[in-house]
């Protein structure tokens, strides 16, 4: 089939992708493969919040005034007090203020995760070189021929907006302005006059792309295969976008795309969150793109991960291979006096022993927590990440720094928590053996103190920490069961002021250490696991505090996957009820799924964990 004809097969696949969607579909792809321009779509001049996909041309900005020799990528920016406020986005919210990273370290962060401290310094370095940031960026897309496309503010602050506000003041752009933006970087890539329209070099637009290839949170690339994408997600209260540039495997654009779903429902008929549908469609639209470049049979409608109805969990059908039904504990929390109780249903192989498999870091942290409760200034003690450190990690966003950095304990486990990130894990070991810490001993005095309470723990052990040849950012390794886990949280919970307060004294965990860690634990970077799946989004989510997991475009897990949750009902969490709940999905061969597929059984199990305790779920013994 030539190209052209795959080309507008690929436009009635896209229609049928969106046409079922139950939110409004905005769209265009953009054949970079043809020597003329050819593009196909939908509403893609209607104008929309841009929320962060605003980033790719406040990205090129900046790197425009870089060529020019305004600005230098070396530059050091501190981070202020002033630049935390209010900000969801990011990883930097976890660091204490004081933090200097260098121009193209926070151009990092801004692309790779979103973060809105950096995107906040990038801004005000702009200003520097150009008076009024604002009216630069601006100068800047109108230059470049988009046409749609307006900033309106530094720092959109999502958290204040209610689900019915107007655009008006916000920055807004459009499907047919990113393509067209993506499209033109795209050629940059390769050609000084192409690079020269968008007033920079191929080397600084080889950079750019290669910045939006580490992203975080990828949608449009999480499932391909012989396709990548560079790409830049937008996420607001009714509205989530993806927008991308995908790449054949010598690195080459082949495609530029852009989607945005507009009013997302916070939850669907089936009561799947609306955002999970948009995630789902994102990544179905990724793999068409990819089909279509391959030659390859139109891919699957999305929703493959095949969940149970409301009221059971088993495993799933996922995009590569059979998901397994996940090994399971659930417990919910009452009010004060109350007690605790199981909930009958979810639980699966609760009390068999499994791997840590991303559940070490929550021993870890509540152990040093605890130590810091009791040796004043641990909290404070210097962490050094290191290009050693950068080198050997595998997955997290602080292996893509360039410089130096030093951060306190506390913000390092902070990191270790939200992100999994490995080069802070493997600082942190570093740094406790220079201070003559041993992390297990640390975690076997925790599982002690928790066992002399009453907690059994039966198939809980700690053997080492997280080794040096595949390190995940665990920081231990042993093995646990979901029972235990639940155990731990329920005492985590109780502990912290969460639901049976009268168990506060009894739970073997100090209200200092519990406190610290329920606030590291509310703050992960991107929830998935068992939190997946649960309604709303960002600051108008439900109550969760929970842990990283697998990034969604990592390889296949060698120790399964653990997650674990905290949720509640309720006014406030000390007179609603709480859910704890933790789980595991075995280890398998190549057909066990991807983590994008793993997170989907998990989610489904974390919702249903949510809606129990809510009472409109399954029954609680």
């Amino acid at each position: 089939m030539s190209r052209s004809r795959a080309l507008d097969a690929l436009e009635q696949q896209m229609w049928a992708l969106t046409d079922v969607q139950p939110f409004d579909v905005q769209w265009q792809i953009q054949d970079l493969t043809a020597s003329g321009v050819r593009t196909i779509g939908a509403g893609a001049h209607i104008q929309a919040a841009s929320f962060s996909t605003r980033k790719v041309s406040v990205l090129l900005a900046c790197l425009a005034r870089v060529h020019r020799g305004d600005l230098c990528l070396g530059m050091r920016l501190p981070i202020a007090e002033e630049h935390r406020a209010g900000v969801q986005a990011g990883i930097m919210k976890n660091m204490a203020a004081g933090v200097e990273l260098t121009l193209e370290d926070h151009l990092r962060q801004m692309m790779i995760t979103s973060d809105n401290i950096c995107t906040q310094l990038v801004f005000e370095a702009i200003g520097r070189a150009a008076g009024d940031p604002l009216e630069e960026v601006n100068r800047y897309v109108t230059e470049v021929g988009l046409t749609a496309t307006v900033h309106r503010e530094i720092f959109p602050r999502t958290g204040e907006l209610s689900w019915d506000h107007s655009i008006e003041q916000m920055t807004v752009t459009s499907a047919a302005d990113q393509v067209q933006l993506l499209g033109a970087l795209g050629r940059a890539t390769g050609c000084e006059g192409a690079a020269a329209q968008l007033c920079i070099t191929p080397v600084l637009a080889r950079f750019a792309v290669g910045l939006m290839r580490q992203i975080h949170t990828p949608r449009l690339g999480a499932e391909t295969r012989s396709v990548d994408f560079a790409e830049k997600n937008g996420r607001g209260l009714r509205g989530l976008s993806q927008v991308g540039l995908a790449l054949a495997e010598d690195g080459g654009p082949v495609a530029a795309a852009a989607v945005f779903a507009e009013n997302v429902p916070a939850e669907l008929a089936g009561g799947q969150p609306g955002r999970v549908a948009a995630y789902d469609l994102f990544s179905a639209v990724g793999r068409a793109v990819e089909a279509w470049y391959t030659g390859d049979a139109a891919p699957a409608a999305p929703g493959q991960v095949q969940v149970a109805s409301r009221g059971a969990v088993t495993g799933g059908v996922g995009r590569s291979g059979q998901v397994p039904r996940p090994w399971a504990a659930v417990r919910a929390l009452g009010t004060a006096g109350s007690g605790s109780r199981g909930v009958r249903g979810l639980e699966h192989r609760a009390a068999q022993s499994h791997p840590l498999a991303g559940a070490g870091k929550l021993l870890a942290v509540l152990a040093l927590a605890e130590r810091a409760e009791h040796q004043p200034g641990l909290s404070e003690t210097a962490v050094e990440i290191t290009a050693s450190h950068r080198r050997r990690a595998s997955n997290g966003p602080l292996r893509t720094l360039t410089g130096e950095l030093t951060v306190s304990l506390a913000d390092a486990l902070a990191l270790v928590v939200s992100t999994s990130d490995v080069a802070a894990a493997l600082a942190v070991r570093d740094s406790l053996e220079g201070h003559g810490l041993r992390l297990e001993s640390e975690v076997q005095r925790l599982l002690d103190q928790l066992r002399a309470h009453g907690a059994p723990l039966p198939a809980t052990r700690v053997m080492m920490w997280e080794g040096d040849s595949a390190p995940t950012g665990d920081l231990i390794a042993g093995e646990t069961s979901p029972q235990d886990l639940v155990e731990i949280l329920a005492r985590l919970s109780a502990a912290g002021g969460l639901g049976s307060l009268a168990e506060a004294d009894a739970a073997g965990v100090s209200a200092g250490a519990a406190g610290r860690v329920l606030g590291w634990m509310s703050q992960v970077f991107e929830p998935a696991g068992l939190a997946f799946a649960l309604p709303g989004c960002g600051p108008r989510g439900v109550p969760q505090w929970s842990l990283s997991a697998a990034e969604p475009h990592a390889t296949e897990a060698t120790r399964g996957w653990a997650s674990v949750l905290i949720t509640h009902q309720g006014a406030d969490p000390i007179s609603g009820t709480v859910a704890c709940a933790a789980a595991y999905v075995p280890e398998g061969d190549a057909s066990s799924g991807l983590p994008a597929d793993v997170h989907g059984v998990l989610g489904q199990l974390g919702l249903e964990a949510y809606r129990a305790v809510e009472g409109r779920g399954l029954p609680q013994s």
